[in-house]
């Protein structure tokens, strides 16, 4: 019987389900979304002094992946998305060249889409000056110069605005997803006297639903922004793609408040996993998130986290790991099963595998690689 049920279970890449990685680099965010049209999105690039995301999705994800076709090119990647340039989301933004990757020593997505500060002396300037972001006032270690470098060469010859990648080809029932953001200047007069705060308000916010399960990723984005963002406020930016052939195309072509906003997802379709905001800091959370919520709370948290040793390493929030949190998930830690309300990647690197029908499956191992092994029907 085992036998049997192995023969007739899949691999993650040979599935119709959506996989979302998110690995342990302590206090700061690096994941992967493959959609079921096995293509993939890297979220973030954080890394730890031990394990290097980037090497381990370039190895072992990268290869079972089919190329993203757009614009006449193959690319290993449809989308890179660099949620803010703080250094724990951006650690591994830089030159290295070699099989993986493109020649240019970056990853080869077919879009860059990230805070920026584009050269404006073009065209189309005037209208994405709202895009521009004041690096002057963001915050960042010493010795993470010549990332912040890094991370702005690569989006050089890019051109504004942010985007979504377009819906195209690749047709899946029930899946879609968007992109939220703040204009830095909101942010800049919101968090007027305070640039760590500026740093993490400019945060990219990532929404994405696979049938009746869904994840949001937000980033560090501080509560003030998330309330604009929420709201559907006019100085939020919306980028938004819909793979369900039924979607009519102009819907899928509509820009900016034509688009579908964060607070309309959350009501209308609920949440599945929330990514708690700004690695679950007491100084990230935003009551009225929950109650945007059609159900008045997620199923799980999960909490991108470091050990908390002093004073100033702040708390998680009490309310992620509450009944009043979340509802609660069945969670396969190291092999045995647990109901659990909130999972914090101090546990390990966390699987979230939304299947074509019914309840997620959420997997954590301490062993990254362990996470390829497991079977699927």
């Amino acid at each position: 019987m085992a036998e049997m049920s192995r023969t007739i279970s899949k691999r993650w890449y040979q599935t119709r389900h959506m996989f979302v990685w998110i690995f342990n680099v302590g206090r700061g965010f690096a994941s992967f979304i493959r959609l079921p049209q096995n293509i993939g999105i890297l979220c973030d690039m954080g890394r730890s002094d031990e394990f290097s995301p980037r090497d381990f999705i370039f190895k072992n994800i990268v290869p079972k992946l089919d190329k993203y076709s757009a614009d006449g090119k193959e690319r290993l990647l449809a989308q890179l998305i660099l949620s803010h340039p703080h250094l724990d989301h951006i650690n591994e933004v830089e030159p290295r060249v070699g099989e993986e990757e493109d020649t240019s020593g970056f990853p080869d997505a077919h879009l860059w889409t990230c805070p920026h500060d584009n050269d404006l002396r073009r065209e189309d300037a005037t209208r994405y000056q709202d895009e521009k972001v004041d690096f002057q006032r963001i915050t960042n270690p010493g010795d993470a110069k010549t990332k912040v470098e890094s991370y702005r060469t690569a989006y050089r010859d890019r051109r504004p605005p942010l985007q979504s990648i377009p819906r195209g080809n690749y047709c899946e029932g029930g899946l879609e997803y968007g992109i939220f953001y703040v204009r830095p200047p909101e942010c800049a007069r919101i968090h007027d006297g305070n640039d760590q705060d500026y740093s993490n308000a400019i945060s990219l916010v990532v929404y994405f639903r696979y049938q009746q399960n869904s994840i949001l990723i937000p980033g560090d984005v501080t509560p003030e922004a998330l309330a604009y963002i929420l709201s559907g406020d006019a100085k939020v930016e919306r980028r938004w793609t819909s793979f369900d052939p039924s979607t009519q195309d102009s819907v899928l072509k509509a820009e900016g408040q034509k688009q579908v906003g964060l607070g309309e997802c959350l009501r209308n379709s609920g949440l599945t996993i929330l990514v708690a905001p700004h690695h679950g800091l007491e100084s990230g959370y935003r009551d009225d998130l929950y109650d945007y919520c059609r159900d008045g709370k997620p199923d799980l948290v999960l909490v991108s986290e470091k050990s908390h040793t002093s004073e100033t390493d702040g708390k998680v929030h009490p309310r992620y790991q509450s009944e009043n949190g979340a509802n609660g998930l069945s969670v396969n830690v190291g092999g045995n099963a647990e109901t659990r309300r909130s999972v914090s990647t101090r546990e390990g690197h966390i699987l979230v595998v939304f299947p074509c029908g019914g309840k997620p499956r959420v997997y954590v191992r301490s062993d990254p690689e362990a996470l390829l092994d497991v079977f699927f029907r």
